[in-house]
């Protein structure tokens, strides 16, 4: 009888391969997406928070003139920057390539990836930041289930934004391995265990912070340049934020911060015939801006 690699010849199956994603990004969630048309441009600041929230003198008396408040603009502007990375298909690749690849949508898929994992980077970048300027560190750590307490440093934090912006943050943040801790705090399981035996999800924690929603930052990256040893980490961190988020943005309102984009992504495709080879380059033009700081607190080193 024939050994059995005498009679089989291996192949590349087509109902299985191994390809590693990313954990769904939530930056955009904490600052919504602005559609513009241009890449540059103004935009209106009322007056300035003093002078909106002054109480002026508005008695007046009879046959007299009652006392003018004026209001004023200011503006700001936003810059966006095109983001983009390319990569090119040989002839010979895609004639040779066998199913389940397909590398034209194999390759826009990474490249693209690509991109949104950069553009998360920065906004965890500017969200944990020199500029969030209303913060603290957590001296008793959230893991120390007999001395912490996170709702009541939580409640600081509202407390803190709602003193400021004289509403209540939205948005709760939590970088994974905090919320991993957090949901095993027993002040959590007490608040709860009466709802869902003790089981702690996202929408729970909300109703217990009061706020709309908690958002879990649970997206990685290597944390080393190409040609190192690779280091992997999460990219939101130890850190929990408290958000002013606006829903619907738009004129009169403020927020955290936006997301100013140009149009849709975009995949460039070109040949490329010197090289026997298509030419692939998604894009995304766009300008992550802080607009209103006053809108958060960040609460660093949950954890340990």
């Amino acid at each position: 009888m024939p050994e059995p690699n005498n009679v089989h010849v291996d192949a590349i199956l087509s109902n299985i391969s191994i390809k590693y994603s990313n954990a769904a990004y939530v930056g955009l969630q904490l600052m919504p997406v602005v559609p513009v048309k241009k890449e540059s441009d103004k935009y209106y600041i009322y007056n300035s928070k003093a002078d909106r929230f002054r109480i002026p003198t508005t008695l007046r008396a009879p046959k007299t003139e009652s006392k003018t408040v004026d209001w004023k603009t200011t503006t700001d502007t936003y810059q966006c920057e095109e983001h983009a990375l390319n990569d090119l298909i040989d002839d010979r690749e895609r004639n040779n390539a066998d199913k389940p690849i397909n590398p034209e949508v194999d390759t826009v898929e990474f490249l693209t990836d690509i991109i949104e994992l950069a553009q998360e980077k920065r906004i965890v970048d500017l969200l944990t930041g020199a500029s969030m300027t209303h913060n603290a560190t957590i001296a008793v750590k959230w893991e120390d289930y007999v001395n912490s307490d996170p709702i009541g440093d939580i409640e600081t934090g509202k407390q803190d934004v709602h003193s400021r912006i004289f509403r209540e943050p939205n948005t709760l943040l939590l970088g994974k391995e905090v919320y991993d801790k957090l949901k095993h705090h027993p002040d959590i399981l007490d608040r709860i265990k009466y709802v869902q035996k003790g089981v702690v999800i996202e929408d729970l924690m909300a109703s217990i912070f009061g706020v709309d929603k908690v958002v879990v930052g649970k997206a990685g990256y290597n944390t080393k340049k190409e040609g190192q040893t690779a280091v992997y980490g999460y990219l939101w961190g130890k850190y929990a934020l408290l958000a002013y988020v606006e829903p619907q943005p738009g004129i009169k309102k403020f927020s955290l911060g936006y997301t100013f984009k140009v149009g849709k992504n975009i995949v460039r495709r070109a040949r490329m015939e010197t090289k026997h080879s298509d030419w692939f380059e998604p894009s995304m033009i766009v300008d992550e801006k802080l607009v209103c700081v006053d809108c958060s607190y960040l609460m660093k080193a949950c954890i340990t």
